[in-house]
Parts: C-alpha cells; sequence; structure tokens
C-alpha cells in the first residue's frame, strides 16, 4: 500500500487532517506533502499511524522510506517488507482453514504464497509447490 492510502484513511477516522497532524506530531503541511509523495514520515509517526488504523507497522515504515528512496537495492529490500507481510497473513488464512477443517488436503489459491498445496498429516503441515 501507498503512503497515500495509509494517510487518507487515517485522515477519515480522525476526520480532519489538522487533527491528524496533531496525532502524529507534524504539521498538516507536511501531510499533504506526504500525500502528494514528496516526503515520508518520521518511523515514530509511521508507528503511531500504523497503530491508529490498524496496519502492520513495518508496512508502514517501509511504504514511508519507499516515497523518497533512490537506490533501487534498498527499494527491494523494502520492497520485500510487503512480501513478507502477504506471506504471514496467507499463513493465518491457511491456519484459520486448517483449524476448521483438519486431516484434509487444503488448495492455498490466491495467497501469494510459493506453496500451492499442503497436505495436512496429524498435526504437521507439509507444504508443495507444483
Amino acid at each position: 500500500m501507498k503512503m497515500k492510502n495509509y494517510i487518507e484513511e487515517a485522515e477519515k477516522k480522525a476526520g480532519m487532517q489538522l487533527e491528524l497532524a496533531k496525532l502524529l506530531n507534524i504539521s498538516s503541511s507536511n501531510i499533504r506533502s506526504i500525500k502528494a509523495g514528496k516526503r515520508g514520515l518520521p518511523v515514530e509517526a509511521c508507528i503511531i499511524l500504523a497503530d491508529y488504523i490498524g496496519a502492520d507497522r513495518l508496512e508502514v515504515i517501509a511504504a514511508s522510506n519507499l516515497v523518497t528512496e533512490k537506490d533501487e537495492g534498498k527499494r527491494k529490500i523494502l520492497e520485500s517488507c510487503f512480501q513478507k507481510v502477504a506471506s504471514i497473513t496467507a499463513a493465518a488464512v491457511i491456519s484459520s482453514i486448517l483449524t476448521l477443517t483438519p486431516q484434509q488436503t487444503v488448495k492455498a489459491e490466491n495467497l501469494n504464497s510459493q506453496f500451492t498445496k499442503i497436505q495436512i498429516i496429524g498435526n504437521r503441515m507439509i507444504f508443495f509447490a507444483e
């Protein structure tokens, strides 16, 4: 997700841009610059923002840093933060499915996972890449 989306979500929750600026301890003009893609947030403001909207802290920090990072190697590292969170989300979905349907084969579709099939045997999960 882009920083602009996080900011807009928080603005809706706060009701006003000025209230969000107070919460994040930054100026309203900084919020406008962030939404325009001209600057990011300090790490501590990213954490406050993430907690406020219920987002993953690492994703918000990475999104904020991606706004200004020019080095392609560093950008790839930051972008990998989104993939890790997607993998964790996929694992949570799979775990929920397994809790409801134990000892059967579950197809993992559209979960951004490198595994396409998961076999449950007893209390063990076996992952297959087809």
